[in-house]
């Protein structure tokens, strides 16, 4: 089979499509698409926290039709399902069955493939480490992108008033069409804020942007670190915290694993968000995987609006 192959942590650039052996497991997935996430540009570096011995097939979501599933289990040939597994940037993968559901009802390929990731880390964002309360006011940071497009979504959805802050007028209009009830454009973000927030999502990082979100919080605010899009992870002071009464934490999608809902628990409920249309991954573009250095290049030079997808 073809799959996606990281041979030196040298970026993007040198990413390769390559012939390997079938995957061996209980769980085989034959892949129809394939999300990108910012840390797979890490991963091509060697960058991200999580290191796979090179070399290594790229990829951790992705959307397809079961292929073999043990006796027994909830998935049997022919489901469609999603997956978070490593490596699913191939035309098959092992899929992780703990980690793969299925695909919720209207949902393409694509838009499956781009649903775990985003919409889990918006849900553990802004519930399990921001601690959102319907009619608290929150600023996402990147609104444009795979993060925060799903963090408008499902902060909408929680009852949340939403300002989006982005760095450009046509991303402004991509917040915008998902129900941002505001958007803030560009550096100076803060003086076009109408008063204090309670929450902030921040997947870009930055010093001065981090120094002016603390500034923008309300006593007792909280701000949570999702990523470092911008390339720059600020230091903290804390002595600001303690003048501001003010809370930042750091936030992966993992913090759901100790709730009690878990996982599967999360992913039922974006399944009911999609029923109701409050959920929808917005793709920005797909490409054939043939093509997966361009695609890694959006998402690495911040042109990317919504999820970037693959197509096998």
């Amino acid at each position: 089979m073809r799959a996606l192959r990281v041979l030196t942590e040298t970026g993007p650039g040198d990413v390769v499509m390559q012939d390997v052996a079938d995957p061996e497991g209980e769980l085989i997935v034959a892949v129809k698409a394939a999300a990108l996430a910012f840390p797979d540009v890490l991963m091509t570096r060697g960058e991200y926290q999580i290191r796979q011995e090179l070399p290594f097939t790229l990829g951790w979501e992705a959307a397809g039709e079961v292929l073999r599933a043990p006796e027994g289990s909830r998935f049997s040939p022919g489901d469609r399902v999603i997956t978070m597994t490593f490596g699913s940037h191939a035309e098959q993968v092992a899929a992780v069955p703990v980690m793969t559901w299925p695909l919720p009802d209207g949902l393409s390929w694509a838009e499956g493939a781009a649903l775990p990731l985003n919409s889990m880390t918006a849900v553990a964002a802004l519930e399990r480490r921001g601690r959102l309360v319907a009619g608290e006011t929150v600023l996402i940071h990147g609104a444009a992108g795979g993060v925060g497009t799903a963090s408008i979504q499902v902060a909408k959805a929680l009852g949340a008033t939403v300002i989006a802050a982005v760095s450009t007028d046509d991303k402004a209009a991509v917040a915008r069409s998902l129900g941002a009830d505001q958007v803030v454009i560009g550096d100076d973000y803060r003086a076009q804020l109408e008063g204090p927030v309670d929450l902030i999502i921040d997947p870009v990082g930055g010093t001065e942007a981090f120094k002016e979100s603390l500034r923008a919080l309300r006593p007792e605010g909280r701000l949570v670190v999702v990523g470092f899009a911008s390339g720059e992870i600020p230091e903290l002071r804390v002595n600001r915290l303690l003048l501001r009464n003010v809370d930042v934490c750091g936030c992966t999608f993992a913090a759901l694993a100790d709730t009690a809902a878990g996982f599967d628990g999360v992913m039922a409920r974006l399944t009911e968000l999609v029923a109701t249309g409050a959920v929808k991954p917005l793709i920005g573009a797909t490409y054939p995987a043939e093509q997966a250095v361009a695609a890694l290049n959006e998402i690495d030079e911040r042109r990317a609006k919504g999820k970037i997808v693959l197509t096998f």
